[in-house]
């Protein structure tokens, strides 16, 4: 084209875009990019998103550095010192329950053969080893049925002569003997017999990981039992055994078994489930065989074989109730494994009866299809674990699971899952210390994917014990739902053991959940507490030190993924919803548009104290605070001399920072009695002293018409 060509066509353009009605009329003009409401926060502040947590240093005297914090969790220190990270910390749990914990992927064949393939498996390393030990990474494993040979004609015969073993020299007595494997209906054989060998591998293998713990050590470990829990807190009582233990176990040869356990678990009841029964069921059948490494019972007869300590396996058909000793292990049998199928009805009923519970080893639990069952036991069960991984896993059905203390999803140096995929479920906790319970060195999950769910740890000092001076005695420590919880032995004995992580999942429904102090979300001494609802109009109600907080060096967060929710403090009624004391990063966090309400009377809603990071966010909806008209609420930060000059012996408190922000987004907000906050408006602005030297104090109230939270923004809100 000629030169002058173009200059006449490039002005002809000009003309007509310069010129009215050239576009399009309707063309909307692009929509403003919300401002970032958390970032103006900040800003409005003096701060900025790298003034955030903590990064102690060496040479702090008296700070209790994690070099000297014995079982500090791999993630924790840099969480820790990234606060903003532990929304998608938390997310990626909740992620993980909710694209693996459903029915259908439990029973069906998986598509993907070779990488990650099983949902157990996958499920075991997310949840139990990978923000533990690390090592494992869900790449999948070799599930074939090992050495059963395809022309075996009868299966089950061959994987019983293999576990019993070639008679040794020195054995006493006879052989012991297969039994009669005819009464076994044939086409049941081949699976069972299957997974009989994929136990025996697991077995190896988990006792490569305990190779160099002595018998005296074991007896040891489980002496521990009746009073390490509520010992551990404040540091009352010294166990050696197991700092003696956790320095000789193989961690990852342990936990591979006990992954080869829940793959094998899962394998045998794809495989029975695809057996179909005759016309009117299976007739009756028991079969019970002593091997070398435990008995194995398979049962289809209501009257029911008795198991106890040394139980390898059991397979029980049966319709009613199962009442045998399941999942348990003993110091002398390191595995013991359970699939209940088509069973609905009372299960592991005696009290003193353990059930799920893999201490020193693997226990595990799995109830197939839809049937209701109840689920009681004492101590130490429903998913615990000490030194390895206690799970339980209920298919369906509209459960019930009730216990003592210590489980339904607890651990100390190990892991304990309970794992239900569907049903209207209740979880009861007489005592405490479950329900996502995370001690040193552990991590304890409770893990709900779907169903209308009641969760209730018994706050009542009366009726619990464990009676909290913070609540003048009368509201019990419940250390349940999300909780994880350290050895506090700087006020005793020295020995410190960091808490672990302890997390409770629930992805749908609209749950109610209640329990007394320390509950809800709360970590203490270097313990990460994490509850995690996904939606649904819920319900939490509970006292003090709860709700997304925690105290002396930790990180306690509460999220709320939607829906119309109610946050109900009582009794002393406090230190809660998102607030932290002594080093700690708080959080509560409510995403969507859901019309919520909260109330509290003390030091709560984004307060934090003696040198803690606070956040409390609600994302929108029209929601209503009741607080009180004096006090510290809504964003907040107390003030001491020790922030200002520092200390003569100890100068930390003066170096570290302290932030609470309490940031409402949308909606027509209600807040009444406190005297400054009110829809649209700024409160309690606490900006950074440009010319000090010290950590920053600083605080600020907001309520905002519009805007984003823009360390948010990369995690769209839960799609239901």
């Amino acid at each position: 084209m000629p030169a002058r060509a173009k200059v006449l066509r490039h002005a002809l353009l000009l003309v007509l875009l310069l010129a009215p009605g050239a576009l399009a009329e309707d063309a909307p003009a692009p929509a403003a990019e919300p401002p970032d409401a958390f970032a103006a926060a900040l800003e409005a502040m003096g701060i900025a998103e790298q003034d955030l947590g903590y990064r102690p240093q060496g040479h702090w005297q008296r700070y209790p550095h994690p070099n000297t914090v014995p079982y500090v969790m791999p993630f924790f220190e840099d969480l820790l010192a990234t606060p903003l990270d532990t929304y998608a910390f938390t997310r990626s749990l909740g992620n993980a329950v909710e694209d693996l914990l459903t029915p259908e992927l439990l029973r069906a064949e998986p598509k993907d053969t070779k990488r990650g393939k099983e949902t157990l498996y996958k499920l075991g390393v997310m949840l139990a080893t990978e923000r533990r030990i690390g090592g494992f990474r869900v790449f999948g494993m070799d599930t074939a049925h090992l050495d059963l040979k395809a022309g075996e004609t009868d299966a089950l015969r061959y994987a019983l002569d293999q576990l019993i073993g070639k008679p040794s020299p020195f054995q006493r007595g006879p052989r012991p003997h297969p039994g009669d494997v005819s009464k076994v209906p044939e086409p049941l054989r081949r699976p069972i017999g299957g997974f009989l060998l994929e136990l025996r591998d697991a077995h190896a293998w988990i006792q490569v990981g305990l190779r160099h713990v002595t018998e005296a050590q074991r007896h040891a470990v489980f002496a521990t039992l009746p009073k390490l829990a509520e010992s551990t807190p404040d540091g009352t009582k010294y166990f050696p055994a197991l700092d003696d233990v956790k320095r000789v176990i193989d961690e990852h040869s342990l936990h591979y078994g006990c992954l080869k356990a829940l793959q094998a678990v899962q394998n045998v009841r794809r495989s029975l489930g695809a057996v179909k029964a005759p016309e009117g069921g299976w007739p009756k059948f028991e079969l019970q065989v002593a091997t070398r490494l435990g008995s194995v019972l398979i049962d289809n007869d209501p009257a029911g074989l008795s198991s106890g300590a040394g139980t390898l396996a059991v397979v029980c058909f049966e319709k009613g109730n199962c009442r045998h000793v399941l999942g348990a292990t003993s110091w002398e049998q390191p595995l013991s494994v359970a699939l209940l199928l088509g069973n609905e009805g009372a299960v592991g009923m005696l009290e003193r009866s353990p059930l799920a519970r893999g201490i020193l080893g693997c226990g595990i639990v799995y109830a197939a299809g839809e049937g209701a069952h109840t689920y009681r036991t004492d101590h130490w069960g429903l998913g615990a674990g000490l030194f390895g991984l206690g799970a339980l896993i209920d298919e369906g059905g509209n459960d019930t699971y009730e216990l003592a203390s210590t489980g339904l999803g607890a651990a100390f140096f190990g892991a304990g899952l309970l794992l239900d995929a569907a049903g209207d479920d209740t979880y009861t906790l007489r005592e405490g210390d479950g329900m996502g319970f995370g001690g040193p060195g552990g991590i304890g999950v409770l893990a709900d994917r779907s169903g209308n769910d009641r969760y209730y740890a018994e706050p009542d000092a009366k009726k619990a014990g464990r009676a909290d001076y913070h609540s003048k005695d009368k509201i019990a420590v419940s250390n349940a739902m999300g909780v994880g919880s350290g050895r506090r032995g700087d006020i005793s004995d020295g020995h410190v053991w960091a808490g672990g992580l302890g997390a409770l999942i629930d992805v749908e429904g609209n749950d109610r959940y209640e329990a007394g102090n320390f509950s809800m979300g709360l970590g203490y001494w270097y313990g990460t507490g994490l509850m995690w609802d996904g939606g649904g109009d819920d319900v939490y109600r509970s006292v003090y030190f709860t709700q997304g907080s925690g105290a002396h060096f930790a990180i306690g967060a509460l999220i709320d993924e939607g829906g119309n929710d109610r946050h109900e403090l009582w009794e002393t009624a406090g230190a809660a919803l998102a607030f932290g004391w002594d080093v700690v990063n708080a959080f509560l966090i409510d995403r969507g548009d859901g019309d919520d309400y909260y109330e509290a009377e003390r030091i709560s809603v984004g307060v934090a104290e003696v040198r803690s990071n606070a956040f409390f966010i609600d994302e929108g909806g029209d929601d209503t605070y009741v607080v009180k008209p004096k006090g510290k609420f809504l964003g907040d930060v107390d003030d001491r001399e020790s922030y200002k000059t520092p200390g003569r012996t100890a100068d930390f408190p003066w170096r570290l920072g302290q932030v609470a922000v309490f940031l409402d987004l949308g909606g027509k907000d209600t807040y009444r009695e406190h005297a400054a906050a009110a829809d649209g408006a700024t409160w309690n602005v606490r900006k950074k002293d440009p010319t000090s030297r010290s950590g920053p104090n600083v605080s600020i109230g907001r309520d905002v018409a519009e805007g984003v939270v823009g360390f948010l923004k990369p995690f769209p809100a839960r799609s239901r």
